[in-house]
């Protein structure tokens, strides 16, 4: 019985394997008037012969463990490369993958299944050594600068999300709120501003923030204070042209640009579950596109409403 299991394994699996995603990859282009199967399975054969060739470093037998596993993967890094660019070509968008990406990935899955498996009875005959299977592993590396391009385009398609802009604005209701405020119930924050548009570095403030009112009107309140005590050196509100925008943000998990939670201005410090000693960001924003704008309002003005609805 594990003789059986032994050549199934060997010499009958991988062929399963591609046949059977032959089989599904036949039935989803069906739907796809530009997918040319027989180029294609002659391209998934043909890159399937060229993955395999490294293993005829196989003849190098014990020297494989250290040169020939370099050699082996510096190849299929360049061959990864390769068909990145060998991708952007004429002859290729002859088999008529268009923007199929994953129908691209899968092709190339394809592949190294049958490359690995031709490299495994090919290494394990040249070389006489057991190690043929995790030998064959090397096929993988062929994927890095595939994924690594289509990473990249997915990320680069992400749409610039729109937040909401905070802009300076007067009402006497605030003046009376700060004037009969609570100063037993007041938290400590950071906030880091830049004084002007000009500036390079963060000014930052540590100050008391209450918790019942909206962050948009205490940046207001911080502002103000702060060009009252600083006229020489005020942080700018406007332009020549139009007032600034802001938003707020703050760090998330980790102090790094690319973890940050957005705070709502139009909420207080227990809705934007602020902490004590929190550092916060404000950004001034300058945008022109006001239609961008008004879509991200109306946007949120949507989810506002489905949500009371719900």
């Amino acid at each position: 019985m594990s003789t059986l299991i032994a050549f199934f394994l060997k010499y009958l699996l991988a062929p399963i394997i591609v046949l059977t995603s032959l089989i599904i990859m036949k039935s989803i282009g069906k739907g796809k008037s530009a997918l040319k199967m027989k180029k294609l399975i002659v391209f998934i054969l043909v890159l399937a012969l060229i993955l395999a060739l490294p293993s005829l470093l196989g003849l190098l037998k014990y020297e494989f463990v250290w040169g020939g596993l370099i050699i082996s993967t510096t190849i299929y890094l360049l061959l990864g490369y390769c068909f990145n660019l060998f991708s952007k070509t004429e002859l290729f968008k002859v088999i008529g993958f268009k923007k199929e990406k994953w129908l691209l990935l899968f092709s190339y899955f394809i592949s190294v299944v049958l490359g690995a498996w031709i490299y495994y009875l090919v290494f394990t005959w040249l070389s006489k050594l057991n190690y043929g299977v995790w030998a064959m592993c090397n096929t993988l590396w062929f994927f890095i600068p595939v994924f690594y391009t289509f990473s990249k385009e997915k990320f680069v398609s992400i749409p610039t999300a729109f937040y909401k802009l905070w802009r300076g604005e007067n009402d006497e209701k605030d003046q009376e709120y700060w004037d009969n405020i609570d100063t037993f119930r007041l938290m400590q924050v950071t906030i880091k501003v830049k004084r002007n548009i000009n500036s390079n570095l963060y000014a930052s403030f540590s100050v008391k923030m209450p918790e019942d009112i909206t962050i948009g009107k205490w940046f207001n309140r911080f502002v103000e204070d702060q060009n009252i005590r600083f006229p020489n050196d005020v942080i700018e509100l406007e332009n020549d042209k139009e007032d600034y925008g802001w938003i707020f943000y703050t760090n998330k998990w980790l102090p790094f640009p690319l973890f940050i939670r957005m705070l709502d201005f139009n909420e207080n410090v227990v809705k934007n579950n602020i902490k004590n000693k929190m550092i916060i960001y404000a950004r001034r924003v300058i945008q022109n596109d006001k239609a961008a704008e008004a879509e991200a309002e109306a946007e949120a003005e949507a989810k506002t409403t489905a949500t009371q609805e719900k």
